[in-house]
Order: C-alpha cells, then structure tokens, then sequence
C-alpha cells in the first residue's frame, strides 16, 4: 500500500478528532468510531484517485521489449580471433554497450557494424550486418 493514502488516513483521522472532541459533546467512542469511518473513506478515495492517475501512462515491462536480438550497432572494441570485444547499440532511446563474439570465422574490428544474433551468458553472438545484407 503507497504511504500517502495512509498519511492522509492519519491526518483525517486527527483531525476529524479534533474537530469533534472540540466542538461537539459526542462520547469518545462515537468520536473515535466517526473519525475513522471518514478516515477509511477518504483514504480510499485518495488510494483510487493515486491509483488511476499512476497507472494511467503505465505500461508492463515486456520482457521481449528489452531482448537485443536483431539490432544493429557498431562494435567499439575489436574481437579478433574468438577474442570478445564490445559494441554500442541503441534500445529505447539509450545507448548500450554489450560484450560480443563473432559468429564463426568472422573478425570485428573497430567501427563494423554488426547485428546480435543472440545474448548467452551475457555476451551477444554477432555477424557483420554487410555480411546478411549480401545474404539477401
């Protein structure tokens, strides 16, 4: 439960005590049983207000959203023969780096750009993008 319905529970409840203990000649256990009805109330008003504003622009993480095959980046740090290098690639907006290897055969040098076949362990499995395109 988010805190601010229950600072809001808390402060209604006081202050709604006050209130009534002050200018009223009600028992307490009728101020007590009044203040948190309207408590319980207007905590839950705040909790579906809170609730529907927070979730209106929210979207669930997909985790395919955030798998990195089959993006294209450029490698910033060579892997030559079976060595692992690094490549920047950009997702949502952001720039990242990744730990690559080449496919099989394959030498990356600095600049080459280079689509990620796979992710295992963390290091992306890459072929030269030159290479699918000559494919095609």
């Amino acid at each position: 439960m988010p805190i601010l319905p229950l600072m809001v529970f808390v402060t209604v409840w006081g202050g709604t005590g006050y209130v009534l203990t002050r200018f009223s000649v009600m028992t307490m256990l009728v101020v007590v049983l009044i203040c948190t009805v309207v408590a319980l109330l207007v905590g839950s008003l705040m909790y579906v207000v809170l609730a529907r504003v927070m979730t209106r622009y929210d979207s669930s993480m997909n985790e395919m959203d955030y798998d990195p095959s089959g993006l294209l980046g450029y490698i910033s740090i060579p892997a030559l023969d079976g060595a692992v290098g690094e490549m920047k690639y950009v997702l949502h907006g952001t720039k990242r780096s990744i730990g690559v290897r080449a496919e099989a055969g394959q030498q990356l040098t600095k600049g080459d750009r280079v689509i990620i076949l796979k992710v295992d362990k963390g290091i992306a499995t890459v072929t030269l993008f030159e290479s699918e395109i000559g494919q095609l």
